[in-house]
């Protein structure tokens, strides 16, 4: 089933609200939080999640018609190109699928799904989560208590932006360099994954 708008423009006074709408969604989704907060796509990480927001945004103003999925595809080649993540738990779908939503209300001049998303964003009476902080190369680094807010009886945005509920996507980390010994053999590295935790 495909998601789309078709030939349904903006009103002048409505591409704010959409846009403020885009950068909520875009704050709860714990892929890209994750790959920009542990700069997994270098120290421009932040840049590049700007740049994507914007892109993001100008697909819905270019396009006569918006399908979700040719959004996810290009949300989902954005984190694999930009960040050197697999998002494997569907969070560019259900980005791709909020974002039509969105602009749909605001063609239309409802705010149902903006006021949803700044309440969620409000920080007063809205619980602290907990990530999975991990380093580059896969080591769990502990749980950072920074996270951005989320509001646990909302689950009609799509899991994948809900931090608690849903895995931690890891960037693909490169094979370990080969460990030569003193006479120039090399030694077989063992493939367990000691030293993580989930």
């Amino acid at each position: 089933e495909q998601t789309r708008v078709q030939a349904v423009l903006l009103p002048p006074s409505a591409k704010p609200l959409f846009e403020e709408g885009a950068r909520l969604l875009f704050a709860r989704w714990t892929a890209l939080r994750l790959a920009v907060d542990n700069e997994w796509g270098g120290p421009t990480s932040k840049d590049k999640e700007q740049w994507l927001l914007q892109e993001a945004i100008q697909w819905f103003y270019k396009a006569k018609e918006h399908y979700a999925d040719e959004l996810e595809e290009e949300l989902d080649n954005a984190l694999l190109q930009d960040f050197n993540v697999e998002a494997e738990d569907n969070s560019p779908a259900e980005v791709a699928q909020a974002m039509v939503q969105l602009y749909q209300e605001c063609a239309r001049g409802e705010m149902t799904m903006l006021q949803r998303l700044r309440a969620q964003a409000a920080p007063a009476g809205t619980s602290r989560s907990k990530r999975q902080v991990v380093d580059r190369d896969g080591t769990d680094m502990g749980d950072d208590a920074s996270g951005s807010s989320s509001d646990e009886d909302d689950d009609s945005d799509g899991d994948a932006m809900d931090e608690d509920e849903k895995p931690a996507p890891r960037p693909r980390a490169p094979p370990p360099a080969p460990v030569v010994d003193s006479d120039g053999f090399e030694l077989v590295q063992t493939k367990g994954k000691r030293g993580m935790r989930r």
